[in-house]
């Protein structure tokens, strides 16, 4: 047991310390170009209509990084199925978002971004089913890290407030408006050019 635990302390000493080391090779970080990357995360569904889900989702995204502090930013996101036996929608959507970053050294930089999600969503329920289209506001926040020159690593937190209206709804004409709220922590590898 202690020849285990002392093997995993050295271990991890190791590693830190030769991160830290090489870090002083990526002194001249380039925090401007355009990116590209991916990611994968975790979903908590919460909506109105009392169902409440976890699942996974995967994103993909392009950019434009202004500087270290700014940059514009388009994405996809697959939300996947959510739903019950009544009522269960299956959401994907484009997004449009600014990043505003706090530069903490040349390797880390916290963010918050906020801009527009476009979605589409199919809907199926006991009356029928039905395919609809909105857009909402998302914001989030989150961190990167450079590794390399080109290569970052993203941990980010993202609240999507998707709200389906009667009018949008049409096969549930009985409910005034269907508002789901999306909680989405994800890590994403990015390539920067």
């Amino acid at each position: 047991m202690k020849k285990t635990l002392l093997a995993t302390l050295t271990a991890t000493s190791l590693i830190a310390t030769s991160g830290l080391a090489s870090a002083d090779q990526y002194s001249d970080v380039d925090h401007q170009g355009i990116y590209v990357g991916a990611g994968y995360g975790l979903l908590k569904v919460d909506s109105d209509e009392g169902f409440d889900e976890d699942d996974n989702a995967a994103n993909a995204f392009v950019g434009a990084q202004i500087n270290q502090a700014f940059s514009i930013e388009a994405g996809y996101i697959d939300f996947g199925r959510h739903g019950n036996q009544v009522f269960n929608t299956e959401v994907d959507g484009y997004t449009l978002a600014l990043k505003a970053g706090l530069p903490v050294n040349d390797h880390l930089t916290v963010y918050m971004k906020g801009g527009q999600l476009w979605w589409d969503a199919d809907i199926n329920a006991i009356e029928g089913s039905n395919n609809v289209d909105g857009n909402d506001f998302f914001y989030g926040a989150g961190a990167s890290i450079a590794l390399t020159e080109g290569w970052d690593l993203r941990i980010e937190y993202t609240r999507f407030d998707i709200d389906f209206e009667r009018d949008e709804i049409g096969i549930l004409s009985n409910i005034e408006s269907f508002d789901t709220d999306v909680d989405y922590a994800s890590i994403n590898i990015q390539y920067t050019f």
